[in-house]
């Protein structure tokens, strides 16, 4: 492995460790969609999905409430328990 490389797995390994100490519950999601580079119509989109987190509209409310709980966003991000 190249010196780049783990340059780079150690810089992103140090974002998830900050936004775990910073967020240690839940992740709000324009803090989620900072980390990935996404607009926030984007990680509502990928909410909304199913992909990620939960999503919900109250009675009689025009929008909806999201919620990413941390530890299904680091999971999900660094892909924990992937066999392929």
């Amino acid at each position: 492995m190249t010196n780049v490389i783990k340059e780079f797995l150690e810089a992103d390994e140090r974002k998830v460790e900050e936004l775990i100490a910073e967020y240690p519950v839940s992740i709000p999601t324009a803090e989620a969609a900072k980390f990935l580079g996404i607009n926030n119509a984007s990680m509502r989109a990928v909410i909304d999905s199913g992909s990620l987190g939960l999503s919900w509209r109250k009675e009689g409310a025009l929008n909806k409430g999201f919620f990413i709980p941390t530890a299904s966003f680091i999971r999900w991000y660094l892909r924990y328990g992937d066999q392929g």
